[in-house]
């Protein structure tokens, strides 16, 4: 029995070792980012610059491009209340110029003036009211656009229009051609600059003036106002518009007519 386990443990103390994992030759090579991933990063950009940026535009309807067209032509009526006893009203034509989203506008007209039962009562007391006899008003005028839109009328059955706002600001010049009666052309080239009128125009405007008025003296005068320009598909327009005067140039001019109002509208064609 003795011998048999010495035979065994011999056989066992013969076995080999095992082996061990063999290690590859060669190291592993470490993973690589993608080539192009230095180049991506400099068009990286977080999400708030993102949302911050404009990402695109939106057009504005619009039924008619008046910024576009050349020049507008149309006739002009209006009523002035000039805080008297008399009746005043103009008719005439002008002529606008769209330019840099403005519209300069130049018009003339001529203003007639009329008597009233309270003016007519007036003249039989000595007491008499500033006004303005029969004559050209001459204007020049500047509108700034304030709003505008496309918008709809009633009745449905009406097409749409392009309405814009607009703000205005001007100066007008009254011509009494009557006054210019027998005066020498120089005089009548000074009456043309000066601010006020002359005495000889004055008193050249005594037989068109109305019995209960005392001639205003005064030539220029600032208007300022606002107004709907309502423009058609195909280019006609309507402007009513409302302006007041600025009594500015009173001092100058020895107007006594500080404050009137003028209600008018336009009607004519855009090219």
């Amino acid at each position: 029995m003795i011998p048999e386990l010495l035979l065994l443990g011999a056989a066992r103390a013969e076995d080999p070792a095992p082996a061990e994992p063999a290690e590859s030759a060669e190291p592993a090579e470490p993973t690589e980012a993608p080539a192009d991933a230095d180049d991506l990063e400099k068009y990286r950009t977080p999400f708030q610059v993102l949302a911050d940026r404009t990402i695109g535009t939106t057009s504005t309807p619009v039924e008619f491009n008046w910024r576009r067209t050349h020049a507008m032509v149309g006739a002009t009526g209006g009523v002035l209340a000039e805080l008297n006893n008399f009746d005043s009203a103009r008719a005439g034509a002008m002529v606008r110029l769209p330019t840099s989203g403005l519209v300069v506008e130049l018009g003339a007209g001529w203003t007639g003036v009329w008597d009233t039962p309270s003016s007519k009562l007036l003249a039989l007391t000595p007491y008499r009211q500033p006004g303005r006899p029969p004559r050209i008003d001459v204007e020049a005028s500047v509108g700034v656009p304030l709003a505008e839109g496309v918008v709809t009328v009633a009745p449905r059955w009406f097409p749409a229009v392009q309405l814009v706002f607009v703000g205005y600001g001007g100066i007008r010049y009254s011509v009494y051609p009557t006054g210019w009666g027998g005066l020498r052309p120089s005089e009548v080239a000074g009456a043309v600059l000066s601010p006020t009128l002359s005495q000889a125009e004055i008193d050249n405007l005594e037989g068109v003036r109305k019995d209960a008025m005392e001639v205003d003296p005064g030539r220029y005068g600032l208007v300022a106002g606002v107004g709907n320009d309502l423009y058609f598909k195909r280019g006609i327009f309507l402007s009513p518009r409302v302006v007041f005067s600025v009594p500015l140039l009173a001092p100058v001019s020895g107007s006594e007519l500080l404050f009137w109002a003028d209600a008018s509208l336009a009607v004519g064609m855009a090219f």
